[in-house]
């Protein structure tokens, strides 16, 4: 069985390139640049100029979705949300309104354990895209020249930390006619030193998964029914592996931490979709704490300090759910994660890493039954009952 492999970090040039068992080759098609990483359709070659065609149709599609809803374009649906004052509401296009009713439906799902109101808070931690940048140089007051050596002050924390800031199912999302909106909270503002901010959103992880979805039903509509589309890795639709009798593809799991090797599991899957979300995609360590790019939004810390949930993973259901989902349980503890897994298994597949700070040790968690086989030697199994 040949397998490819999922991982929370970019790490696209681990996917193997699989043979079909009529001994052709399978082809792929890669795009750069989309929500800031790599994206690739895997398919079996049959027609070149249609498989062109719909390449282009899908990089056109993910390139749209793309400009709607980042954080880095000033043009952008989500960028005019952030920059509109509280009270305001802008027109939004139709990919931004369908992502804001799925991102608003997991928020109310988790209980606010998905919250992509903490856009402040983000960039107070410099994971923003404008801190990834090569010239990058403080802007504004809470900025730090080296976020990733000197914590952030208090005083910001507390403040961006405010619910009116971070209270996303106050966030009105509609439609009049075939026009789309959303209107930012009244509330939604705090003021510090002659500054004003308002809520701020970000939407990138469950944009990717978004962007998989609607790929996914555009391969389908082309009649693509083999092979596989994945987006940074983090978010795949899987087809069926015309390489295997049974059409099942196995898909090795990148390891979150380095005693479990390159890969901790293998899953079995076809005609379904994958989400994974968790500490070490983005993260940079302060003494002996760990701060990743997830905000608890309990907190208004970055998850990775304590017993925590290290990584997850979503089988099943949409990609663009399946992405805020995992993200949702990163920030959970321990009976929190498990309560939801066991409340939505007849939805959709989860496995998750808990880490127990006190006795120093990793157990993983999972309902995925025989779709799974966890090889990390030292990673205590349990299943998800």
């Amino acid at each position: 069985m040949k397998k490819i492999f999922a991982s929370c970090a970019v790490g696209l040039a681990s996917l193997l390139l699989l043979s079909a068992c009529t001994g052709e080759q399978l082809s792929y098609f890669d795009d750069f640049g989309i929500f800031g990483t790599q994206a690739r359709w895997v398919y079996v070659p049959q027609d070149a100029q249609r498989e062109k065609e719909i390449h282009a149709e899908i990089e056109r599609l993910s390139k749209k979705i793309d400009a709607s809803l980042s954080v880095s374009s000033e043009d952008s649906c989500i960028s005019r949300f952030n920059a509109a004052d509280a009270g305001e509401t802008i027109e939004i296009d139709a990919e931004t309104y369908e992502v804001l009713l799925a991102a608003k439906s997991v928020y109310e799902e988790t209980d606010g354990a998905y919250n992509p109101a903490t856009g402040l808070l983000v960039d107070l931690w410099g994971f923003s895209p404008r801190h990834m940048a090569v010239d990058y140089t403080p802007t504004m007051p809470y900025d730090r020249a080296e976020p990733e050596l000197q914590l952030p002050d208090n005083r910001y924390l507390t403040l961006f930390s405010e619910d009116s800031l971070c209270d996303f199912g106050a966030v009105e999302v509609y439609s009049e006619g075939d026009a789309f909106y959303a209107k930012k909270p009244e509330n939604a503002y705090v003021e510090a030193n002659g500054m004003r901010y308002t809520m701020q959103l970000n939407l990138g992880g469950i944009g990717k998964g978004y962007c998989v979805d609607r790929i996914r039903a555009t391969l389908l509509s082309c009649g693509q029914t083999l092979g596989y589309y994945t987006l940074g890795g983090s978010s795949m639709t899987l087809f069926a592996d015309p390489s295997s009798g049974d059409g099942v593809w196995e898909v090795s799991l990148n390891s979150p931490r380095e005693q479990f090797g390159k890969n901790y599991a293998v899953l079995r899957i076809r005609d379904s979709v994958l989400s994974v979300s968790g500490d070490y995609e983005q993260y940079y360590t302060i003494g002996d704490m760990r701060y990743s790019h997830i905000i608890d939004p309990d907190t208004g810390v970055p998850v990775g300090g304590g017993s925590h949930v290290v990584c997850a993973t979503i089988v099943g259901g949409s990609a663009a759910e399946g992405d805020a989902r995992a993200t949702a349980i990163v920030t959970m503890d321990l009976p929190e994660a498990l309560d939801y897994a066991r409340l939505h298994s007849n939805e959709f597949g989860t496995l998750f890493i808990w880490y127990d700070a006190a006795s120093d040790t990793y157990v993983a968690y999972s309902n995925l039954g025989e779709g799974l086989r966890v090889s990390a030697e030292g990673l205590t199994v349990e299943v998800i009952i």
